[in-house]
């Protein structure tokens, strides 16, 4: 069953200086969806994230999100310092009363089983405030989490069990935007993936091993119609080229059909020579002849 949709975004755009990061992008997200962000580094990953979650406005475009949903944000809760881990995680509550709670209890005891929970957050280190910081997040009762990099710092037993409680969470209902460099992780909690690039995003259905195959399938289909471009190109060049006598016969239609195609193709190296060739007569006179009389002798025909 789909889920509700939870935040739209439409035809929205975003520009640091003279570089447009996204161009009039528009995608939503509902309750369930686990969308994995992939990309190169600079492509706008974090910007997208950023627009969709309020922490950014578009330079136009619009995101609408519905009233009273809660965001939780990684990269946010990993700033706060100022606190104990208790009071990061459990909101200060006494072991025996977050130890009560089924849902905290295997969340706190797998994932911080080292960490006291009375310490500083600004006395632990980078790999342990992250873990802290996800342990927070899951607990917050989010509609909608957004995990970036999740499984840093994180052992191959913590990625496993981490995959396996997201999944959960998302078969309550929560969605999940996550951007990793984990390809294991992304297809194993993903039910989606989004690449963003080119000031675009392309949406793919299922996790990263799906998003894969449909990428090269996609560029296999892709280099096919371009290779069959290229060769109606050359063909309607070569029509083109048979000479202005007989160009004057040919269908207007079909003249300015070529000669946009022809336009298309990547301009060789004399440029001059390309523009000869694709000249075309449209019914305007370009030479007038009066009487004229041609004599060749045998010399000149090589006999």
């Amino acid at each position: 069953m789909a889920g509700t949709n939870i935040v739209n975004a439409d035809r929205i755009s975003k520009s640091w200086g003279t570089r447009t990061v996204l161009s009039e992008v528009s995608l939503g997200l509902s309750t369930g969806d686990v969308i994995g962000v992939v990309g190169r580094n600079g492509d706008g990953k974090s910007t997208l994230l950023a627009l969709l979650t309020g922490s950014l406005e578009p330079d136009s475009g619009t995101v609408t999100r519905t009233n009273g949903i809660s965001i939780g944000v990684l990269a946010q809760a990993e700033t706060r310092r100022d606190q104990t881990v208790r009071d990061l995680v459990v909101g200060g509550q006494p072991d025996h009363v977050w130890a009560a709670n089924r849902e905290a209890r295997p969340i706190v005891e797998d994932m911080l089983s080292d960490i006291d929970l009375d310490r500083a957050m600004a006395d632990l280190s980078g790999g342990e405030r992250r873990r802290a910081a996800l342990v927070s997040i899951m607990l917050g009762d989010h509609d909608l989490l957004v995990l970036d990099e999740p499984t840093n710092h994180l052992d191959v037993e913590a990625v496993a069990w981490l995959a396996g409680h997201l999944r959960h969470l998302q078969e309550r209902g929560v969605a999940m935007l996550v951007v990793s460099h984990d390809r294991w992780f992304l297809d194993e909690i993903c039910t989606d993936i989004w690449e963003v690039h080119d000031a675009t995003v392309e949406a793919y259905q299922g996790g990263y091993s799906a998003y894969t195959l449909a990428r090269v399938e996609r560029a296999r289909i892709a280099a096919t119609n371009e290779a069959k471009r290229q060769n109606l190109a050359r063909k309607e060049l070569a029509w083109l080229r048979r000479g202005a006598p007989a160009r004057s016969s040919k269908p207007r239609y079909r003249v300015e059909a070529a000669n946009a195609l022809v336009a298309n193709v990547p301009e060789p190296r004399d440029k001059l020579e390309l523009a000869r060739f694709s000249a075309t007569r449209l019914g305007k006179d370009v030479l007038d002849l009066n009487e004229v009389t041609v004599t060749v002798s045998s010399d000149e025909l090589g006999e």
